[in-house]
C-alpha cells in the first residue's frame, strides 16, 4: 500500500510545483504600478492618434527656381506699373523636369479659421513704428 502511495505524492508535490508560480504571477496583475503604466499607455496612444492625424495634412511640392534676374525671369513691377523689373521665383517643375527642393505643403481640409496657434487674444493687429534712422 505504501508503494501505491509514493507515485500519488510524487504527483500532489508536482502539481503544488507548477501551481504555485502560476498562481503568483496571476497576483502581479494586481500590482499597483499596472494602473499607472495603463494610464500612460493610453495617454500614449492618444498622443500618437493625434500626431498621425496632423501628419496626414501635410505633404510635399517640388519646386524649382525660375529666372537669374538679369536677363530672364518675373516681370515685377513696384511702382503699379512704371518701372518693370526681372525676378527670379520658385515656380512649380512642369512635366518630366527635376525638382530642385521641396516646399511644405498644408491640406486646405485641415486648415480652419477659428484655430489660431500661440494666439490667444483675438484678431492679429499692427502697430506703426518711427524709424529714425541709424544712431551714431
Amino acid at each position: 500500500m505504501r508503494r501505491a502511495l509514493i507515485p500519488w505524492l510524487l504527483f500532489g508535490l508536482a502539481l503544488v510545483a507548477v501551481a504555485v508560480p502560476i498562481a503568483q504571477g496571476t497576483s502581479s496583475a494586481k500590482d499597483p504600478r499596472v494602473a499607472g503604466l495603463t494610464k500612460r499607455v493610453s495617454a500614449l496612444e492618444k498622443a500618437v492618434n493625434g500626431l498621425i492625424n496632423k501628419s496626414n495634412c501635410l505633404g510635399a511640392q517640388g519646386i524649382v527656381l525660375r529666372g537669374q534676374g538679369a536677363t530672364e525671369g518675373y516681370f515685377y513691377t513696384p511702382d503699379g506699373g512704371t518701372t518693370l523689373q526681372l525676378r527670379t521665383a520658385f515656380d512649380a517643375p512642369v512635366t518630366g523636369e527635376t525638382p530642385q527642393g521641396l516646399f511644405a505643403t498644408v491640406n486646405p481640409a485641415c486648415v480652419t479659421p477659428t484655430r489660431m496657434l500661440y494666439h490667444s487674444s483675438g484678431a492679429f493687429t499692427g502697430k506703426s513704428v518711427h524709424y529714425s534712422g541709424a544712431r551714431p
